[in-house]
């Protein structure tokens, strides 16, 4: 299960609404521009014409294309390097933006890493170690990450890749994470909203950072707008607070400040669908469900759970294809 014990500001931010508007309307541009990314798996998978050999062993696995399940297992990897090292864990989300976007490049190393696992390793663990060196106050250097591989990659392999992946970015390195969104639109949030109660506006804030939080290793959430994986888990978490805490008209009005200050719509059929698949996720990371008590901004249930987006995959199995832990 991911736990976060970082300490958010977002509770008790002095910003105005016409601040945090201008800068949720800043990070969307840049998210439906600069920083977006392309389906790069299903893509790769239509383009490739000749099925791959069959595997026969270790290496050979490493040969394959990347799927949804390579993604999984290299982003719980890297919760569990800066989880040991105390890092923030949006350094992860920070990464595995810029993995993304790499992949989703035409250059030819980004499409190599795409039809070969172990490339595809090396540009993982390159994403985050750009991340950690960009946005910690301690760096991780090139020979601890070789080191951490088991030798499986020198450290002229990291510094090489770390050029590709910069290039290929055009060193546009500080995108907007739903970490952020999330940050801005709690920051909306009046302390007459929660009755003065920190417990009920803690508990809000926790369950929406959770939901953000494993929402980063799930490929297709990660082809959503940031802005509505943020929304879409504050809504799940106030429906997940009894209205003796959280009032009706209390949420609404938090709900309208939401919609009039940044523009998002809390009712969209997009935000409703990523509503659906955060759910999913929590279960199966939480071992129980977020009950929806509420039943002020129900979930509509469409012919399946996940139908706007594909079939939900579970970020915290970890069946290791690395050859290193």
């Amino acid at each position: 299960m991911f736990m976060s014990s970082e300490h958010d500001d977002s509770l008790s931010s002095n910003a105005c609404p016409l601040d945090i508007a201008e800068k949720i309307g800043v990070m969307r541009s840049q998210e439906i521009a600069t920083y977006k990314c392309r389906n790069y798996i299903d893509d790769n998978d239509q383009s490739c014409s000749i099925a791959p050999p069959p595997s026969h062993g270790p290496q050979d696995e490493l040969d394959l294309p990347v799927d949804r399940d390579c993604r999984v297992k290299m982003c719980e990897w890297c919760y569990q390097v800066t989880d040991f090292c105390k890092f923030k864990r949006e350094t992860v989300a920070i990464s595995m933006s810029y993995l993304d976007r790499f992949l989703s490049t035409s250059r030819t190393r980004a499409q190599l890493a795409l039809n070969n696992r172990k490339d595809y390793q090396l540009a993982a663990m390159t994403s985050l170690y750009i991340a950690i060196k960009l946005f910690e106050p301690m760096a991780m250097d090139t020979e601890l990450l070789s080191a951490i591989s088991h030798g499986c990659y020198t450290e002229n392999d990291i510094v090489e890749m770390e050029q590709e992946i910069l290039t290929a970015l055009a060193w546009r390195v500080n995108g907007p994470t739903a970490h952020d969104f999330l940050s801005h639109i709690m920051s909306l949030l009046p302390v007459s909203t929660y009755k003065y109660d920190d417990s009920t506006a803690m508990t809000l804030l926790d369950y929406s950072r959770f939901q953000v939080e494993i929402a980063v290793c799930d490929y297709d959430l990660a082809l959503q707008k940031h802005s509505t994986v943020a929304l879409a888990a504050i809504l799940n978490s106030a429906e997940g607070i009894d209205e003796k805490l959280l009032s009706r008209r209390a949420r609404f009005d938090f709900f309208k400040c939401i919609s009039d200050v940044t523009g998002l719509n809390p009712f969209s059929m997009e935000v409703n669908a990523v509503r659906q698949r955060l759910l999913d996720l929590f279960a199966q990371n939480s071992g129980y469900e977020l009950q929806q008590v509420a039943n002020h901004t129900p979930v509509y249930s469409m012919k399946s759970r996940s139908s706007d987006l594909s079939a939900p995959a579970s970020p915290v199995s970890v069946r290791s294809f690395t050859r290193f832990s």
